[in-house]
């Protein structure tokens, strides 16, 4: 909304500010002729703890850290031996590094060349891609360190250009309009005679509109450079820390006493500087002790179940890998036994020791050490970062409002979306558009204004009311609307081109009020030197004196400013918040019932209230208070802020209720189709909101959480007994306390009524403090049964809690959802966090895995990115390790042949290069882009969702049917060219040796794992295709140069002319055409079968459409 400034100058408005003033002498005058009554104490034990910085000592200030930021990982120097030492924070890396090691071993039957090379190329290849993304990091702190400043150079009074990394603590700074702060500073003086200055935090909190901040009026007389020159202080602040919120400081100029500082005087690093010409500053903290870089923390690490299941699975892998090492090597010891005196040949020892076994041991762990595929990880990687991308470049979720896409912004986690079981969801600028309206409010026992239409439309009444200075309630609404006008931390700011003023504010609910009074006809247009000026319709202004203001926290539910009437020049204290604390503070008045029924309408219509009240306070009850809060603000005590919470207290009581107010926030599109769609995907979904229960139970109703159907069971309680007793009955009725959730899932399908569950957070604070445990389980497991759950009233914490007890009582993956910073716990929390990019700010976005603007995409997220990703990184690995347990089995049935010594069946290079060049590209481009249920099915059948929340995809059973296909596919690979082969000469009559069965074999693998490939996957594109008989191509294209004699005499003396002989017989065309499809005969019964007898809920699906469509 804009306000068009009143006629009359500011200058005319303080001329004329104390005119009609009392003559006697008010305390603000005597407060002026006189010294604080208790000056800073040296000697208080917090002191010792403060940041002590003199503006005049250089060498004192050079015990602090320089300005100078790094980000990045590496240097030059440290990128590849550090680089290299992280690689093997990964078990798999430890383990082909022991794999390399053994193949240069005596006893290795590989070429130690091909083992390492591969290896070393998977290293590399991740070493690399860290250097390509430190490089950025790199470049984004050169530009930072080498941003342009301005620092006073005292030899020669005068400011400076210097780079930000050359700022240090006590440097006096001027930062221009449109700079970015290079450091935190201290904000002295400004271009503004009135010591204001407007930044822009968006590179700090993400919030779009500007902050106000306000020099100390014994500082902002500095006005010129010679001032700032001369100006000698000392600054004593806390230590560095993470606090974004709360800041202790005080200063002291040459021959004055000790002032106060607040975060308005605090100028944080990343911040830009709006609306003024200038600001000068003193550097405070400086380089990794700033704000912004002791909050820039990495989120906490997240693995997918996925991957956690893989990774017992490989240990199961590695120790049937072993078994079989050990069975080979007995066998081996026992051959030698039996059959070495007829082998003299062999110069091998007869001796059957310890030792000897070992060694064979690892013969055969470096034989087939292949059965785990070392570029696994790095596949798996490139196929994640590649699923990713698809999200990124999702039009279905992309926001054209605000021109924001989605961003998949952890790509580890995009098959855990497939997983879903708990969405806790956060309720304004999440489920909301947070975007106020104010929409009702109650003013002396009457409602005012129309649900749906704007304030003052279709109801006049209060603008009526405001022009007839003789009607009852005249003064009843103008001091509601007063109080709106006045008691606000929100600041216009003047269109430099139009002369418009735009009203600028950290809470949306904030500007909803003041701009609700300027429509009304009470117009807040200036704020400065703690001064609020007023307009009025009739063209009157009012000059209101702010002496305290107490801002708005989550622990006080409510902001107080004491403030003197422009008019009586009695003292006020005005304070608006939450009813669930308001209501407390009110003296008793025969319209309080009445009050609370219009707030508790108002709630069940869903809108937000407010409570707004005041008192006088005399002269003689201010002064002391005053006082004292001077002295709490000078000091710089740990619990400072909670000591001013309480001191405020002490005035904000017995207080009489001038209104309340209602305030609609609309919901977003989409919103009640899409928890509809995730509850009909079985997906529980929890709503965790500050807001009162009726207006929590009311959004629930109209976003279809709460249905008509539904039971509504109302848990909130006054006291531990209560919730206990409650819990207790609800037991008996549904006996949940010792059921499995399995027997819980029975309970939930067979209720006669589904159930939607409400409670608040003073409730939760008994369940939380229940340290037996007890009632968190009853409250989870009602829970669990219910369709669906709202937490109300609750904090940031409790809401992390909750996301605790889900995890804590099962293997379920959960989700977080939110818009703000109150989120982030919760966010962090949940095994998959998602951020709404709304008006809140980023940090929800920044501390999220998945993003985007709107609540409704989370549907396609989860029931087609998800459910899509989940079966293509499960059929992924299971094909990955099947296609290497292929190779492995093929030439394990070798060691029958060759007296079980270890030696290897294939030429060096095939398996070398089988990973890398020829199978894993095919896998990777096909898995990328299978599908079985299309989108538009998806989000239509959102049962199907169940296959990935039951993990049917990805089993040990499932895993291990791969693994014994595998061995036979590997048995078929080696027996049929064995038989196949007898006796095959080439052109010249020779007889093919054991390269040309190997060859064959390898050859048979290569076209039967693509046809298995195929056989498996459900969507076959052009790029599937193409790429996969490509591969095909591809690999004989490799063999034919490798069979060359200029090539093969280099790498493999064996291989020169075995392909091209190999070619030349007719029996290997049938052996390759044919062989695949016999071997894949048992493949296509256990699909069969598995489609008409057990099929998973996807496979139901996909016979209903097949049959009816």
């Amino acid at each position: 909304m804009s306000v068009h400034p009143v006629d009359g100058s500011i200058t005319d408005l303080r001329a004329e500010e104390f005119e009609n003033c009392p003559n006697e002498e008010t305390f603000l005058d005597k407060l002026e002729k006189r010294k604080p009554s208790r000056k800073f104490s040296l000697k208080s034990p917090d002191v010792d703890n403060a940041r002590k910085i003199r503006v005049n000592s250089i060498e004192q200030n050079e015990a602090f850290p320089s300005n100078k930021v790094r980000t990045s990982k590496y240097s030059i120097i440290t990128w590849a031996p550090k680089s290299l030492l992280w690689q093997f924070r990964r078990v798999a890396n430890i383990y082909f590094l022991i794999i390399s090691i053994l193949s240069a071993m005596p006893f290795s039957p590989k070429n130690a060349f091909s083992t390492g090379a591969t290896f070393a190329a998977v290293l590399v290849f991740t070493m690399i891609k860290e250097a390509y993304e430190d490089y950025f990091r790199h470049k984004q702190d050169n530009a930072v360190n080498n941003m342009e400043t301005h620092i006073l150079n005292r030899k020669y009074n005068k400011f400076e250009n210097a780079h930000c990394k050359d700022v240090k603590v006590g440097d006096i700074l001027q930062i221009k309009d449109g700079e970015t702060f290079p450091a935190d500073l201290v904000f002295i003086s400004s271009s503004d005679p009135n010591g204001l200055a407007f930044v822009n935090t968006m590179n700090l909190d993400g919030e779009t509109n500007l902050k106000e901040r306000i020099a100390l009026e014994s500082t902002k007389i500095c006005q010129s450079q010679s001032d700032i020159s001369s100006l000698s202080c000392e600054i004593w602040c806390d230590q560095p820390n993470i606090s974004m919120v709360k800041w202790n400081c005080n200063i002291k100029l040459t021959e004055q006493d000790w002032e106060p500082m607040s975060m308005k005087q605090l100028l944080m690093r990343g911040c830009v500087l709006k609306n003024v010409e200038y600001i000068y500053g003193i550097a405070v903290y400086t380089g990794h002790d700033t704000k912004i870089m002791l909050n820039s923390k990495k989120a906490p690490s997240k693995v997918s179940n996925v991957l956690r299941k893989m990774n017992r699975i490989l240990y199961t892998v590695f120790a049937f890998q072993i078994g079989i090492c050990v069975l080979f090597a007995g066998l081996s010891m026992t051959w030698n036994k039996e059959n070495l005196e007829k082998h003299e040949y062999l110069h091998q020892s007869s001796s059957s020791s310890g030792s000897a076994f070992f060694i064979q041991i690892l013969t055969y762990w470096v034989a087939y050490s292949h059965l785990i595929p070392i570029s696994l990880y790095v596949a798996l990687e490139v196929i994640k970062l590649l699923l990713a991308y698809l999200i990124n470049q999702d039009l279905e979720m992309y926001y054209e409002t605000n021109d924001k896409p989605a961003n998949c912004r952890s790509s580890d986690l995009v098959e855990e979306l497939g997983q879903v079981e708990f969405v806790f969801s956060d309720k304004t600028g999440t489920l909301t558009c947070n975007i106020m309206e104010f929409r009702k409010c109650s003013i002396n026992g009457v409602v005012y204004g129309n649900t749906g239409s704007k304030f003052g439309q279709l109801d006049s009444r209060p603008t009526l009311i405001l022009a007839d200075k003789d009607h009852k309630e005249h003064k009843a609404v103008s001091d509601f609307f007063k109080l709106l006008a006045v008691c606000h931390s929100v600041f216009p700011a003047k269109d430099k081109q139009n002369g418009e003023i735009h009203y600028q504010a950290a809470s949306p609910d904030e500007l909803a009020l003041v701009e609700c009074s300027s429509f009304i006809g009470i117009k807040f247009y200036d704020r400065n030197d703690g001064k609020v000026y007023l307009a009025y319709e009739n063209g009157t202004t009012e000059i209101w004196d702010i002496l305290v203001e107490v801002p708005f926290s989550s622990e006080r539910k409510r902001m107080s400013v004491i403030t003197r009437h422009p008019q009586t020049k009695k003292l006020l204290l005005m304070v608006k918040g939450a009813d669930s604390i308001m209501l407390g503070l009110l003296k008793e008045t025969y319209l309080r019932e009445t009050y609370e029924k219009h707030l508790y309408d108002f709630a069940v219509e869903g809108l937000r209230t407010l409570v707004m009240a005041q008192r006088e306070i005399t002269e003689q009850e201010f002064e002391p208070w005053f006082y004292d809060w001077q002295d709490i603000q000078l000091s710089n005590s740990k619990d400072k802020e909670e000591r001013l919470d309480r001191h405020a207290a002490q005035l904000e009581k017995n207080l009489e209720i001038v209104g309340c107010s209602a305030i609609e926030d609309r919901l977003q599109d989409g919103v009640p189709s899409t928890i509809e769609l995730l509850m009909r995907a079985d997906i529980r979904v929890w709503i965790l909101t500050g807001d009162k229960e009726e207006t929590a139970v009311e959004i629930g109703k109209s976003c279809n959480l709460i249905q008509q159907d539904m039971e509504l069971i109302e848990l909130s309680s006054n006291s531990f007994e209560e919730i206990s007793n409650k819990l207790k009955e609800k037991n008996q009725i549904f006996g949940i306390e010792h059921l499995t959730f399995t027997e819980l899932d029975e309970i939930k399908k067979n209720v006669k009524k589904k159930i939607a569950l409400v409670i608040n957070g003073s409730t939760l604070a008994y369940v939380f403090g229940d340290k037996s445990g007890k009632l968190q389980l009853l409250f989870f497991k009602m829970g669990y049964i219910s369709a669906s759950c709202i937490c109300c009233r609750v904090s940031p914490g409790q809401k992390m809690q909750v996301v605790q007890l889900a995890k804590r009582n099962g293997s379920w993956i959960t989700l977080s959802i939110g818009d703000g910073a109150n989120d982030v716990s919760m966010i962090q929390e949940a095994h998959i966090g998602v951020g709404i990019a709304g008006l809140e700010g980023t940090q929800a976005v920044q501390a999220a895995d998945f993003s985007f603007s709107q609540f409704r995409y989370l549907g396609r997220l989860l029931l087609v990115h998800g459910r899509l990703a989940y079966r293509r990184i499960s059929w992924f690995i299971c094909y990955y390790f099947y296609k290497n347990i292929v190779v492995v089995f093929t030439e394990i049935w070798f060691a029958f042949f060759n007296g079980f010594s270890g030696q290897i069946y294939w030429l060096d290079w095939l398996p070398m290069l089988y990973n890398a060049l020829w199978t894993s590209w095919p896998c990777m481009v096909t898995y990328v882009f299978e599908q079985d249920i299309d989108a538009k099915n998806s989000i239509k059948y959102p049962l199907i969702y169940a296959a990935g929340q039951r993990g049917v995809y990805f089993t040990f059973k499932r895993f291990w049917i791969w693994v014994i296909l595998a061995i036979w596919h590997g048995a078929f690979c080696y027996w049929v060219p064995i038989y196949g082969l007898a006796g095959a000469t080439d052109d010249k009559g020779h007889i093919g040796g054991f390269s040309w069965t190997s060859t064959l074999s390898f050859t048979l693998v290569i076209h039967l794992i693509t046809l298995k490939l195929f056989l498996e996957s459900f969507f076959w594109t052009k790029i599937s295709i193409i790429v996969g008989f490509g591969s095909i191509a591809f690999y004989y294209l490799c063999v034919i140069v490798l069979n060359s004699p200029a090539v093969g005499s280099i790498f493999q003396p064996e291989a020169p002319y075995i392909f091209f002989n190999l070619l030349s017989n007719e029996k290997v065309w049938i052996t390759i055409l044919i062989g695949p499809f016999i071997a894949l005969t048992p493949d296509f019964i256990i699909i069969a079968y598995r489609m008409i007898f057990t099929p998973n809920p996807v496979e139901e699906l996909l016979k209903y459409l097949r049959t009816y469509y």
